[in-house]
């Protein structure tokens, strides 16, 4: 709640990452948190604007950062990949675990193996060398 009114900035800083519940209320909530930094902002701006003020934040909000904080990071998007497809489960055990083709793939489910956009050429060149190639 914001008492004194705020400046532009505050505001703005304050709608990036809590939903606005009243002229002058915002509530933060996980959602509301997570989403502003999944649309490129950091948490310690926010927690360096409230700790700013003289009094200590309470501990629901302090826990709330925290968690907020340590979900941050743990999902992760490691790029583009191919999605390849088996015959049979035979052959996607085959390639997930021959020693020239395992370090380019990861097997997904009986007959799916997905490859990294940078190993796809690596891993093409494997697979066709064992009698497979990837079409």
């Amino acid at each position: 709640m914001a008492l004194d009114g705020l400046t532009p900035a505050e505001t703005l800083l304050l709608d990036a990452f809590a939903e606005r519940t009243g002229d002058r209320v915002w509530a933060l909530t996980s959602a509301s948190l997570l989403a502003a930094v999944g649309s490129g902002r950091d948490l310690a701006e926010l927690r360096h604007h409230l700790e700013a003020d003289a009094a200590p934040l309470p501990q629901t909000v302090t826990t709330l950062l925290d968690d907020a904080a340590r979900r941050v990071g743990q999902v992760r998007d490691t790029g583009p990949a191919h999605l390849v497809e088996c015959a049979d489960p035979a052959v996607a055990a085959l390639l997930a675990t021959d020693r020239r083709t395992r370090t380019h793939c990861t097997r997904l489910g009986e007959q799916h193996l997905a490859i990294p956009l940078d190993k796809l050429s690596a891993f093409c060149k494997s697979a066709l060398a064992q009698g497979y190639p990837v079409g």
